[in-house]
């Protein structure tokens, strides 16, 4: 149905309507079942979907959300060559189960037989695609491709009518998009369906997937330890961490030695890795003296510092029971490990709220060492 403002004399413009055209001049004989004038529209009010009109045309101004008091053009042409005339303009809105679609520019014409959609304004309006087939149209999200509305047609034209339901098929679980995407995390399909990238039923996600559990799991989880102690120094973790930044006095190490009973801590700067022995021995005399008893095994990783042909000579002349985890395994040592970790999440925070530069780590991890030791004695 193509629209044209008259200017003078009568204008007769190409009319798409029915899928027949009549043109100026040119007599064309047309079916009375296919006259617009003459057909009384048995779905009164029903909107048609048309690909020829040039505008959206309704019979009735109550059509309309939004009324203009001017018309766009004073009447228009239909397929049999007579010109009808024109009321009013205005915005009407066409309701779908899953959002409201705008048919913008509405011509009311109190004579036409079929409410006509004209569908290159309606997709470009509502950012959509319309699909024909032989059993009715589908209107479809233009990004998403998702089904916002479906009428079935068996007729010659393709009327809007009661929705058809969607396929129950694409509203499935969250679970389902899960495993069709490839198994995402839990943000990244909240933030699919917030987008509206997918439909999803209702239904709760399960917490934990079986299948992500065995298969993203690099290695079998690591059972906790049973063992119990019963005294102080009946085990005790080490090991070393090594600063990217040197001290104030050259120091870039520092051993740890933590008792498993008592949950203390003992840490020593090293210059070198090879002063491990040394602090060791200077550690073990300490603990001889001030807890009168002696360490009994002692747990670490295969690093050089420890696995070394004098410390363990000095544990066979002492007693002592080397423990060591497997190699890349750092989860057998994993109470020094831990250990190390915090102590490094404090010496690096104190720096920024000291305003001080990252060379005074040790300084700092001295003064940390020497605070926890005087809330230990207030305690």
């Amino acid at each position: 149905m193509s629209v044209h403002q008259a200017t003078s004399g009568p204008t007769t413009v190409t009319s798409g309507a029915m899928g027949l055209a009549a043109v100026s001049g040119q007599a064309t004989a047309l079916p009375t079942a296919f006259t617009a004038g003459t057909l009384h529209d048995p779905a009164t009010g029903a909107w048609n979907m048309n690909t020829c009109a040039s505008s959206h045309l309704n019979s009735s101004v109550t059509s309309l959300s939004d009324i203009f008091n001017t018309c766009m053009y004073p009447s228009i042409s239909v397929g049999d060559g007579h010109s009808i005339l024109v009321t009013n303009t205005g915005h009407s809105i066409l309701t779908t189960p899953t959002k409201s679609l705008h048919l913008n520019n509405v011509l009311i014409t109190p004579h036409i037989v079929k409410n006509l959609i004209y569908v290159r304004q309606f997709v470009r309006d509502n950012n959509c695609t319309v699909e024909f087939n032989a059993f009715g149209f589908s209107v479809k999200d233009f990004m998403t491709h998702r089904v916002l509305l479906r009428c079935d047609s068996t007729r010659d034209l393709y009327p809007v009518t009661t929705p058809s339901p969607i396929p129950q098929a694409l509203l499935v679980s969250q679970h389902t998009w899960h495993q069709r995407l490839g198994y995402p995390g839990s943000e990244v399909l909240r933030r699919l369906v917030s987008n509206n990238f997918m439909s999803c039923n209702k239904e709760k996600p399960p917490v934990l997937c079986h299948a992500c559990q065995l298969g993203k799991h690099v290695r079998l989880p690591f059972a906790s330890s049973n063992t119990v102690f019963t005294s102080r120094f009946d085990i005790v973790h080490s090991d070393v961490w090594t600063s990217p930044i040197s001290s104030l006095f050259d120091y870039k190490y520092y051993v740890l030695f933590f008792d498993h009973y008592s949950q203390f801590v003992w840490v020593y700067p090293l210059l070198h890795k090879s002063d491990v022995l040394s602090k060791f021995t200077l550690f073990r005399y300490y603990v001889h003296t001030q807890f009168k008893c002696e360490i009994r095994s002692f747990q670490c990783d295969h690093g050089g510092e420890f696995d070394n042909r004098n410390l363990h000579k000095l544990f066979a002349d002492n007693g002592i029971q080397f423990r060591f985890s497997c190699p890349h395994t750092s989860q057998q040592n994993g109470k020094s490990e831990r250990m190390v970790r915090t102590i490094n999440n404090l010496i690096r925070t104190l720096p920024f709220q000291a305003n001080l530069p990252p060379t005074f780590w040790l300084r700092l991890l001295i003064w940390l060492f020497t605070y926890s030791i005087f809330c230990h004695q207030l305690l």
